[in-house]
């Protein structure tokens, strides 16, 4: 079986300008180069205010629409021909003979 990959966040404190910046990274473990790999995906003073805009938003209605709109929206599984034909209408009142 192939080893499974575990990837763990990292942040990394940078000094630019007289400045500190903290920066979060992903990083885990390539087996096939069998070296470890790093992306960065964000300075966190960022992340914390993109994370503060969604909560913002949350409690706001999106309207339901489709995330996808170029595709319809399916209705559901076809019925049967056989359940579509109908059954001749009964009679209103029935009438009985006694002969």
């Amino acid at each position: 079986m192939g080893e499974e990959m575990v990837a763990f966040y990292r942040i990394k404190k940078i000094k630019y300008n007289d400045r500190i910046y903290y920066y979060l990274y992903k990083e885990w473990y390539d087996p096939e180069a069998k070296k470890r790999r790093s992306k960065l995906i964000g300075r966190c003073d960022e992340l914390e205010e993109v994370v503060k805009q969604f909560k913002a938003m949350e409690s706001q209605w999106c309207g339901g629409w489709d995330l996808n709109p170029r595709r319809p929206t399916p209705s559901g599984p076809e019925p049967d021909p056989f359940d579509l034909a109908r059954a001749p209408p009964l009679p209103s009142m029935f009438i009985c003979f006694q002969i």
